[in-house]
């Protein structure tokens, strides 16, 4: 049991876990679990080299209200300061770990949250959500998709599936992890890959993907394309381009092709929405007991800068240490 898990190693995600340690929890109990392979993935992707990461962005004031603050710097620059904030902090952080589905349970034990991901089940006291605003899911461009609502999904956090015949298209870590996962959950999972070998998993979910189905527990569609999806009765009636395989019709079809809905993971937590998007207070805290939104979830969709992602973090752990964990530091207080 953590007392904090954070998902998402951004600017806010590394923040709020900086301000936690600063606030005398221990570091061993607070936890970032990214997706990635390492942080600040929206940096790295979407920052040319030479040009500078301003503190100031889109016209936001870059005051900074808590232990971190950064000024412009070149790409390089800004991965080495958060570099050094983990190392600084001794930071927790799970690469490569991928969330699939959130809850929370409330029993004799008291409240928690339970989260399924790629590296296992964690439970914690107090779960902050600092994924971008940038992720949008990679549809197919073959064919095009019938509207049956909650049957063709682009992740695994949008509705519990459990005892369904489920198609998962893709062929990387994360279609394998996908498969692992609903096999565990009691579906009967098929895999559609358009290529004969697996070449892009890494070894241990290779082996994995290799014994499951020598043991039958998933069926391999190698070198299957599909060419139609169709609408049968208010499931999906899937057409292959290849002879070999025939139409067959599953209760869902969940596709693997990179990307995420940053919305789906609230809404599995039951997080309530309005026109404008999630709803949450000036700390971040959401309906739910112990869950707080950071980063660019709180500032919207035109999008915020590093400090105000890093002040997002100090109003969310200021609130942390009211409501829902006992800090032993007094928090950082607002510079003005």
């Amino acid at each position: 049991m953590h007392d904090l898990i954070i998902i998402g190693a951004g600017p806010g995600g590394i923040a709020l876990a900086a301000e936690a340690s600063a606030s005398g929890l221990d570091a061993s109990q607070v936890l970032i679990l990214e997706k990635g392979l390492t942080h600040n993935s929206a940096i790295r992707q979407l920052y040319p080299e030479q040009k500078l990461t301003t503190a100031n962005y889109k016209g936001f004031a870059a005051r900074c209200e808590g232990l971190l603050c950064v000024g412009d710097m070149t790409k390089p620059e800004t991965l080495q300061f958060f570099d050094k904030v983990i190392s600084d902090y001794r930071i927790n952080i799970e690469f490569n770990a991928e969330v699939y589905g959130m809850c929370r349970v409330e029993d004799e034990s008291g409240a928690r949250f339970v989260i399924e991901s790629s590296h296992g089940t964690f439970e914690s006291k107090v779960l902050a959500v600092g994924i971008g605003i940038f992720g949008r899911p990679n549809k197919p461009k073959e064919y095009r998709l019938p509207p049956l609502k909650d049957k063709l999904l682009f992740d695994m956090t949008s509705h519990p599936i459990q005892n369904e015949d489920v198609l998962v298209v893709g062929g990387g870590d994360t279609a394998t992890e996908y498969v692992q996962f609903l096999r565990k959950q009691g579906n009967r999972v098929t895999l559609s890959y358009r290529k004969a070998d697996f070449t892009r998993i890494n070894q241990q979910n290779h082996d994995a993907l290799m014994a499951m189905e020598a043991s039958s527990d998933v069926e391999i569609l190698r070198s299957s394309n599909i060419k139609e999806i169709k609408d049968e009765a208010g499931r999906p009636l899937i057409i292959f381009a290849e002879e070999q395989y025939s139409p067959r019709i599953f209760d869902r079809v969940i596709f693997a092709l990179g990307g995420t809905t940053p919305t789906n993971f609230l809404h599995t937590l039951g997080i309530a929405f309005n026109a404008d998007g999630a709803v949450f207070d000036e700390s971040g805290a959401t309906n739910v007991a112990g869950v707080y939104l950071i980063g660019d979830l709180v500032v919207g969709k035109k999008g915020g800068s590093i400090i105000t992602a890093f002040n997002s973090a100090v109003r969310a752990m200021r609130s942390i240490c009211i409501n829902d964990l006992p800090c032993e530091k007094q928090h950082a207080q607002d510079s003005s």
